[in-house]
């Protein structure tokens, strides 16, 4: 990885750090109370409020990364927990579903953060 000496990279990981702790903070206020009460602002929060994450580390690695094998690391921890979580369900169409709106969100963020990388790197060689 190249140094972080950029303001640039410098703000991307503050964005990235913020947004995630955001997103813990509504994922832990969602499951603070049993039963589960909450609502659906808070649902809609909890099931696609992770794209912004992984938008800013998606591209903070774009910006940093020396070879391209890298930009696959924000997808592990979802392949990880998501291959735990279908060897433990016993509903294997129910956990399947939860998986892919689970892994939806932030395969998108990571998508889009290429393609605005992408736009940025042609825009600026002109």
């Amino acid at each position: 990885m190249r140094p972080m000496k950029q303001t640039a990279n410098r703000l991307l990981s503050a964005l990235f750090l913020g947004s995630f702790a955001v997103y813990c903070t509504v994922f832990a206020s969602a499951f603070a109370e049993l039963p589960l009460n909450i609502s659906s602002l808070h649902q809609g929060l909890l099931l696609f409020s992770h794209f912004i994450p992984a938008f800013f580390l998606e591209l903070l690695l774009c910006r940093t990364a020396a070879r391209r094998w890298r930009l696959l690391l924000p997808a592990l921890p979802l392949l990880a927990a998501g291959l735990w979580f279908l060897s433990r369900a016993e509903w294997h169409v129910m956990a399947w579903v939860l998986y892919l709106i689970w892994c939806i969100p932030p395969l998108a963020g990571c998508l889009a953060a290429q393609l605005a990388f992408s736009v940025y790197r042609k825009w600026k060689k002109r």
